[in-house]
Order: C-alpha cells, then structure tokens, then sequence
C-alpha cells in the first residue's frame, strides 16, 4: 500500500524501511503495548535453557500472559518457535508467576488462553497457513515503517480444519495442545437452539454493519466486537437466551432494558452494561445501544 503525505496540495511518496534494530522495534511496540494491544507489560528476554522469549505480557481481559516475538525483517518459523515458547512457559509456570507478581502484583492466570504474537515486516506464505491450523494459539501482525509513520495490521490467516498436532507431530505440541485451548462461533453455536442461533446470526451482521474495521473473537466464555483492542460489546451464548453487555460511559436506554453490573472503577471511565436476549423482539432496540458503545469508543 502506498502511503503519501500531503503539502501544499502536492504528494509526496512516505518510503517503506525497516527499523535499523529488532530491539528498537521491540521498544517501541513494549512501551505502547496498553495503546497498540490493551495488554500489560512485564519484562523482556524471559527464559532459560538456551531459551529467549523476546517480551513476556499480560491481558487483563482475559487472565492470560502473552507472549509476543519481533523480527525487524521476515519471519521464517512461526509454528516451531511458537509451540516452543508455549511449552517453556507451560513447564515454566513458577517463573512467569513471579515476574507477574513482581510487576503488575498480580496473581490471577488463566493458562489455557495463552498466545503467541508475532510481528514482522513480512511473513512468508508458509507461515501464513501454519498460523491458520485449528488449535493454533498464534497472532500475526505486520508492520511498516515509513519516515515518522509507524503502521502495524493483523495478518488474516487462511482457517483450516486440520488440528496443529496432525501437523506438527511432537510431544511439545502434544502438551500444547492439551493445556492451550482456542475457540470458534461454531464451539459457542453448539450450545444454543436454533432460534437462539438465527437470532445470534442477525445481531451479528448488525454488528459488523457499524464498521468495517470491526474484528470479531472467540474466547472461552464468550464472542467479542472490537475495532482495536478492547471489547465494545460482547455476547455469552445460554441454550435459550443471549447474554449481551456493552462497555460504555453511559448509555441512553429509556426502556431500563440494560442494568449496569460493573460500575467505572477509580480510573477507568468506562461500566459494563448488560441484557438478556430471548427473542428478536428487542433486536433493533439492542443493537442501538450496541451502536452507542461503539460510538463512544474511540474516545475511551
């Protein structure tokens, strides 16, 4: 993609480069990774026995350290060096534990949300289908670097039915595998009824009619909308009835359909709001307050 910058009503072509280092690249994402990702620092160069993981995180959403991996230029192994990173971390349970604590004074983990980021300036087409293999808990994202314009985009990876473990078959995968899990709409779709399901299927092309940008993922316990890193509305699935809570400031619900259930905690200016789905009777009604949280935002 080409990117101009505009004077005088003339363009001027912003050229593509690489950062001179991986570490200034590793720099930059770690201190801004709340504003880029929504995640929590804790330290850099963690590991042991020959052992390297580039920056070690933490996702307050979902309980689950992170694990992110930079390379100024391409990538050219993803899914050996990623299930090596997560069988590390899972045999080495105590060690992230520690620095946790130590950092954010945290102790709450949930090991099976674990993932690996990767970021890149490019990542070849092997790379690309072996993050695409079910049960792989991996994240691509590309980045440029043009003058003082920093761009960086999740990498869409084409899904596949084929488990990681058919694939790469090793006892390191194997123990993966059984303590990682990763989640599909359909692992959420299997636990609700049929009408529940067309009325799921509506709400979600409302959703994704806001806004282009709109990323839609699946974690443990429910689906998630979000334009960058943090949820706007997200849905937990019953066998008769939606769950649907919105993150917002405030929001204009004459008909008291939404209780708010967790209020703006010092230093935060958002509360969590939710509602019951049980028909598609309120479905215009729930997907204006939908609008309104997603509205609010980008000014969050």
């Amino acid at each position: 993609m080409a990117i101009f910058k505009i004077k005088n009503q003339y363009l001027t072509e912003l050229k593509s480069k690489t950062f001179p280092t991986e570490l200034e690249l590793q720099k930059l994402v770690d201190q801004h990774i709340g504003t880029i990702f929504g995640l929590q620092f804790i330290r850099r160069e963690f590991g042991g026995q020959g052992l390297s993981i580039d920056t070690i995180a933490y996702d307050p959403e979902t309980k689950a350290p992170v694990l992110i991996e930079y390379k100024k230029d391409t990538y050219q192994s993803v899914i050996d060096q990623g299930m090596a990173y997560l069988n590390w971390l899972l045999s080495h349970k105590g060690d992230y534990q520690i620095e946790l604590e130590k950092k954010l004074g945290k102790r709450e983990i949930d090991w099976t949300q674990s993932r690996v980021i990767f970021i890149a300036k490019r990542f070849n087409i092997h790379q690309l289908y072996a993050s695409g293999f079910k049960n792989a808990p991996f994240e691509l994202y590309r980045y440029d670097l043009c003058d003082d314009v920093f761009l960086l985009e999740a990498v869409e990876t084409p899904k596949s039915d084929v488990s990681i473990t058919a694939v790469l078959k090793t006892k390191e995968a194997e123990r993966v595998a059984e303590q990682i899990k990763t989640f599909t709409v359909a692992d959420h779709l299997a636990k609700i009824s049929e009408p529940i399901k067309a009325i799921f299927e509506k709400l979600q092309k409302g959703i994704f009619a806001l806004d282009e940008r709109i990323q839609q993922k699946s974690m443990k316990f429910y689906i998630g909308y979000k334009v960058r890193y943090f949820n706007f509305t997200w849905i937990k699935f019953y066998r008769n009835s939606l769950n649907i809570a919105v993150r917002t400031k405030k929001v204009s619900d004459p008909q008291k359909l939404f209780k708010e259930t967790e209020p703006a905690k010092s230093g935060t200016y958002t509360s969590v709001w939710r509602t019951n789905l049980f028909s598609d009777k309120q479905l215009d009604y729930v997907l204006g307050i939908i609008k309104q949280a997603y509205q609010a935002a980008p000014d969050l």
